[in-house]
């Protein structure tokens, strides 16, 4: 990973070994580069040219349909990635190529992020030709962004217009409980919050006499549907903690809701 808001690059001898003539890491002129460790855009736009050559390289080579067997998909073959991840790191490139000292280029690369994790779950259900259960946070899930100044558009809204009605969002709320994120010193913490605030989603949901359910937003009749689709402070929890509450409207962000009376966070492993 690399850091959050900064330029970086993953260290050479990192990459797979069946990538290194792709990227031809070994150049003069790209192991300078790598050399002076420039945090800057213009080194991001150095990796992003030459790994961008060795995407073109790999998306020339054949690879055949993976031919399905009394419904199931067998194995992939090991040398089916290596285009693939030729353009993972193509793309990674390209996304920290922005300035993220402009806060319009910020955004745009946010949009760029959300596109291209997209692109790679389409990527992968096709190449196995199944269902696919994609896991993350539910802003990118969702389909309306909570904070459209920084994140214009979001994975959920790319792979509706991918996959149609083929494509459910499911998000998560909960009232009480503990988690795990990163604060402000950069280490991770457990977080304890207490019950949802007054005129929160969170807190009427809280007040179903279900303590734990599932609700699916398409269905829900009135005057309910009407509730769904105001907007109200909701908590937004990802990698950093304090953040949020944003101003959520549920039933337009996702299809399927979960709402969970308390949730307890996971124990790490020591690193």
């Amino acid at each position: 990973m690399f850091p959050r808001g900064k330029p970086g690059l993953a260290a050479p001898d990192l990459l797979p070994e069946s990538l290194g003539w792709a990227l031809d890491l070994t150049a003069p002129e790209t192991m300078w580069e790598l050399g002076e460790e420039r945090s800057t855009p213009r080194l991001a736009r150095a990796l992003a040219k030459t790994s961008h050559a060795a995407s073109r390289a790999c998306s020339a080579w054949s690879v055949p349909r993976i031919p399905v067997v009394l419904g199931k998909t067998p194995g992939p073959a090991p040398w089916l990635s290596i285009p693939r991840q030729a353009t993972g790191i193509d793309r990674t490139a390209r996304q920290y190529a922005f300035d993220f000292d402009d806060p319009a280029q910020v955004a745009q690369s946010m949009r760029y992020r959300d596109q291209e994790m997209a692109a790679n779950v389409g990527w992968w259900q096709r190449y196995t030709g199944t269902k696919v259960l994609l896991s993350a946070h539910d802003a990118h899930v969702g389909y309306v962004s909570s904070d459209p100044a920084h994140y214009p558009k979001m994975q959920g809204a790319f792979l509706r217009e991918r996959l149609g009605s083929g494509y459910l969002s499911a998000g998560l709320t909960f009232d009480q409980g503990s988690f795990n994120a990163t604060g402000p010193d950069g280490a991770v913490h457990r977080w304890t919050l207490g019950p949802a605030g007054p005129g929160t989603n969170e807190q009427t949901l809280d007040r179903v006499h279900l303590r734990d359910y599932v609700v699916d937003l398409r269905s829900v009749g009135s005057p309910a549907r009407e509730w769904l689709t105001r907007t109200r402070p909701t908590r937004i929890i990802g990698t950093d903690y304090p953040d949020g509450p944003y101003d959520i409207a549920l039933a337009p962000t996702h299809d399927v809701l979960i709402h969970l009376h308390r949730v307890t966070a996971a124990r790490l492993r020591d690193r």
